[in-house]
């Protein structure tokens, strides 16, 4: 006899499914693989807080990149005067 499933884990699992198959699939491009996987999930996450009522995790993602930016402005600022950290 099956037991019936909760719809909204169900959705979980299946989400979580898809992403460990991505990250498998996305492995063997590296990093970049990996990036395109989260960049993914993250505006997934984002969408659905949305959906659900909150539209300020579309304000954190854009701060958390903002802030990823300008480090890697830094970064290529430093490596064309000849040093990084």
């Amino acid at each position: 006899m099956t037991q019936a499933v909760d719809p909204a884990h169900r959705r979980y699992q299946n989400r979580v499914a898809h992403l460990q198959a991505r990250q498998s699939a996305n492995l063997a491009r590296g990093p970049k693989g990996i990036a395109s996987v989260w960049w993914d999930q993250a505006r997934a996450y984002a969408t659905r807080a949305e959906r659900d009522g909150d539209p300020e995790m579309w304000d954190y993602l854009a701060r958390t990149l903002e802030n990823w930016c300008q480090q890697a402005e830094q970064r290529e600022q430093e490596r064309k005067q000849g040093y990084v950290q």
